[in-house]
């Protein structure tokens, strides 16, 4: 039986049944596709003999793409590919759209083919063959045959995965073998015939660079092979391996067929007096067909028996991936969720296959052939360049995943693609203005949907998870929110203390949150019954009652803590998070622990990470190291320092610890740096503030000597780069493991993404 689970309160999951070469051959059907065999003549006609560069163009960013895919998918194996990963990476609307515009873009894509096998066989039959034009005219036959391949695909995917890869990886097979010859004879025909060649090839870039992009850009669906791959993540069988190895042959395969193509159509194709190029761009999508018959035997008929096998290749590959992007949108309820259900025999998401190829349907009987392609390379260019950004945000924010591939040079490298995308799009805009129109449109579309039902079922959805829930209000609701999550029993009245003091400093109200983690095969009713989450919460809100505070008490039944914890700080627009910490690391590789540093990495907005001492004493006395250099994360501590102080009296000492040998040499110049530090605090405090150098030369050991004296341990987090997969950096945490009995806090300050990418760039000049 395949490994298959339906949907009765677990998750719906697809069967693993597909190995290296149906993963490989699906990806080069994909690719060698309606692109090679219907929109060379379009790409020629842009760029000349320049095809080839833009072939190598869209091949380099292809693989700088690829780099991305193979990382996600070896990690994050999923059905929906991108839609997955760049949620994670970028959000819930951003992953939204990408999911929306890659279903679009693979049925769009999907459409190409179907048009360019019905033009395929309208040629073979009524050209070749010179059957009669009965009951239809050309254009009615173009619609018959167009909607024919996709019934007769549509009815394959529908009885399973494993039939259609062994059809598709046959008829993949078929059409190498086609290329393989057409290359063959192609290379002999331009050694035979040099002067033809030089001929076509001057001037080699008779519409300059700008043309070379342009045709790259109407191309590039030639090259989206890597989404339909990574849509497999849920049906192999090892996709460590497997996705590494079939994405990474696949691209080369196809890449080096797609070089040696363009060269020999440019330059073996008799043009009658013109150019090939311009000859190629007036006979449009029989190009490959009028280069072959020129160059191999029966070249006519056989480039146009694999005009049609490609396209049924690529047909059946993009049906494939569109059913199962809009199948994991249904499974996700970001659209209706009957989509995300699967034929209890066949597992196969039968009614995502329906809808999407009736969109396919509209698309191709609706549209012009480069208009298609168009729309489909723009669609496939925005969730691109989306999925580089969300690559570079999943390392930082993912340190606890066991990544199988890193891209190099990151996040230089994915942000390189992230420029060429942006190019790609704007050149495209001037071969087909109606693919910027599409897309544009499309996204509206999808607001729509997002804003009116997904963020509504989203709502209902997080309801049902909320399993108690008390309010206790004496002012009226405040916009400022602070989330105390609850663990320990034992522990929770320091950490309250401190969640108060900051929530009084603010004029805010206190949610104090416990998480019932529930394993697998747990009921929900559970977490009902629980009475000791209950009586925590109740001793909370009685304490913060007594001190007049709005307090929130609620139960959370969830199998991930940390995902309910960024789940409640997105829901109730949370200013601030505190996080308890132990002073234990429950895995190696973790600053704080699995669950403490994925919530550090992903909540978006103020942290407090708060290690309550041995020595449960009273605040009186704080004591805060700062670095020589900046740090962004003053500003926040000084607020968590002018809260203590408020609510408890103490008192601040702030030091900086400074190498042995500057003593009575340079300190008047670190006292200043020291002076600076000081006033980027900006504490509140009716007392004076103690500040003072410390004379160490190893930093860690100079702190917390000094440190014993004092009853908490406020530091700053450290300063993170944009290329840092660790946001609170070594300093703190060696501090705060070091004082084992005192009570230490971590301060970081929320800045969003625009703030630290700048601060980056400015630093690099």
């Amino acid at each position: 039986m395949p490994n298959h689970r339906q949907q009765n309160g677990n998750e719906i999951q697809l069967a693993r049944t597909l190995g290296i070469p149906e993963v490989t051959l699906l990806g080069i059907g994909a690719l060698l596709g309606g692109g090679v065999f219907t929109l060379l003549g379009s790409a020629a006609s842009l760029s000349g003999g320049g095809l080839v560069l833009s072939m190598l163009l869209g091949s380099s960013i292809a693989f700088i793409n690829l780099n991305a895919y193979v990382a996600l998918a070896t990690t994050f194996p999923q059905a929906g590919g991108a839609y997955h990963w760049i949620r994670e990476g970028l959000g819930d609307l951003s992953g939204f759209l990408s999911g929306w515009c890659s279903w679009m873009a693979s049925a769009v894509a999907c459409a190409l083919y179907a048009v360019s096998f019905a033009y395929f066989m309208q040629e073979l039959l009524f050209n070749y063959f010179l059957l009669p034009h009965v009951f239809f005219s050309d254009s009615t036959w173009l619609v018959v045959f167009t909607l024919a391949i996709l019934f007769i695909f549509g009815s394959i995917n529908y009885h399973g995965v494993k039939l259609s890869g062994k059809i598709g990886g046959a008829i993949v097979i078929t059409i190498i073998g086609i290329l393989a010859f057409y290359i063959t004879y192609g290379l002999k025909h331009m050694i035979a015939y040099p002067e033809l060649v030089a001929f076509n090839f001057t001037p080699f870039l008779p519409m300059g660079i700008a043309g070379v992009i342009q045709a790259a850009a109407l191309f590039y669906i030639a090259f989206e092979g890597s989404e339909i791959q990574a849509q497999t993540g849920e049906e192999v069988e090892n996709p460590a391996k497997v996705l590494r190895i079939g994405l990474f042959s696949s691209w080369a395969i196809v890449s080096i067929m797609y070089v040696l193509i363009a060269i020999i159509v440019v330059g073996t194709t008799e043009g009658h007096g013109i150019p090939s190029w311009q000859f190629l761009g007036n006979v449009s999508e029989r190009a490959i067909i009028e280069s072959a018959k020129g160059v191999m035997p029966f070249g006519y008929l056989v480039m146009l028996l694999g005009g049609l096998l490609a396209n049924i290749a690529a047909l059946n590959a993009t049906i494939y991936s569109s059913s199962r992007i809009l199948f994991s949108l249904g499974r996700d309820k970001l659209v209706f969720a009957s989509l995300g259900v699967m034929h209890p025999i066949n597992y196969v998401p039968t009614r995502a296959l329906m809808v999407s190829l009736v969109i396919i349907a509209f698309v191709s009987v609706l549209l012009p052939l480069k208009d298609i392609a168009s729309a489909a390379s723009m669609l496939f260019i925005v969730l691109f360049l989306l999925l580089n950004l969300a690559y570079i945000q999943l390392r930082r924010k993912k340190p606890e995943a066991k990544w199988e591939y890193i891209v190099p040079f990151e996040p230089y490298l994915p942000l390189v693609a992230v420029f060429f995308y942006a190019i790609l799009a704007i050149a495209l805009f001037h071969v087909s203005s109606v693919a910027i129109y599409f897309l544009c449109i499309w996204i509206l579309i999808g607001l729509v949907n997002y804003l009116g039902y997904a963020k509504r079922i989203e709502r209902e959805d997080h309801a049902r998870d909320v399993v108690y829930e008390h309010s206790t209000r004496f002012h009226p609701k405040s916009e400022y929110r602070v989330v105390l999550p609850v663990g320990r029993e034992g522990s929770w009245h320091e950490f309250s203390q401190i969640a108060w003091a900051m929530t009084k400093q603010e004029g805010g109200d206190l949610m104090a949150l416990r998480i019932h983690e529930m394993k697998e095969g747990d009921d929900i009713a559970d977490a009902y019954h629980s009475s000791n989450d209950k009586k925590v919460l109740e001793e909370i809100e009685e304490d913060m009652a007594s001190k007049q505070l709005n307090i929130d008490t609620r139960i959370v039944a969830s199998h991930s803590v940390a995902e309910a914890i960024l789940e409640t700080v997105e829901s109730e627009h949370a200013n601030l998070l505190l996080l308890n910490w132990d002073g234990a690391v429950d895995t190696s590789g973790y600053i704080f622990g699995r669950k403490i540093d994925v919530v550090l990495h992903r909540a978006k907005c103020d942290l407090l990470t708060v290690k309550i001492g041995l020595e449960k004493k009273k605040m009186q006395k704080v004591f805060i190291p700062v670095a020589v250099d900046g740090n962004p994360n003053l500003r926040f501590t000084g607020k968590v320092a002018t809260a203590l102080c408020q609510s408890f009296g103490s008192q601040i000492t702030v030091v900086m610890v400074v190498p042995l040998d500057v003593q009575g040499n340079k300190d008047a110049h670190y006292r200043k740096l020291l002076d600076a530090r000081v006033h980027e605090l900006k504490i509140k405090s009716a007392d004076d503030i103690i500040s003072m150098l410390i004379f160490s030369d190893h930093l860690i050991k100079g702190i917390v000597s000094k440190a014993s004296g004092y009853d908490v341990v406020l530091l700053p987090a450290a300063r993170g780069r944009i290329t840092r997969a660790i946001g609170v950096g070594s300093v703190p945490e060696q501090v705060a493991k070091n004082c084992r009995r005192k009570t230490v806090m971590i301060a970081k300050g929320y800045r969003g993404m625009a703030q630290p990418f700048w601060e980056f760039i400015l630093r690099q000049f």
